[in-house]
């Protein structure tokens, strides 16, 4: 796969991957087995060449940091032992 890194707000690469072999939100892997990482924070990946996907937050979406996972965990069980956060 051929993957785009943009500046988000825009829809010019940057940088093109080609043979892509995988990516999560912070790399890109490449065939050869090249990494392109960390990626830089106000970037995008995009599978199209207008820059017109999200993978990275498409990524972070499905697979959330365990510190996020943790946070959500905690006000649920606030929720559920305190029917809510302070009102």
């Amino acid at each position: 796969m051929t993957l785009y890194f943009y500046e988000i707000g825009t829809d010019q690469p940057v940088l093109t991957v080609e043979n892509a072999q995988s990516y999560t939100a912070d790399s890109v892997t490449a065939a050869d087995g090249t990494v392109y990482a960390p990626l830089a924070e106000g970037y995008e990946l995009s599978g199209k060449a207008d820059c017109s996907e999200t993978l990275r937050a498409d990524y972070r979406a499905a697979y959330p940091a365990q510190e996020t996972r943790l946070e959500e965990l905690e006000e649920l069980v606030a929720a559920l032992m305190f029917g809510g956060e302070g009102e």
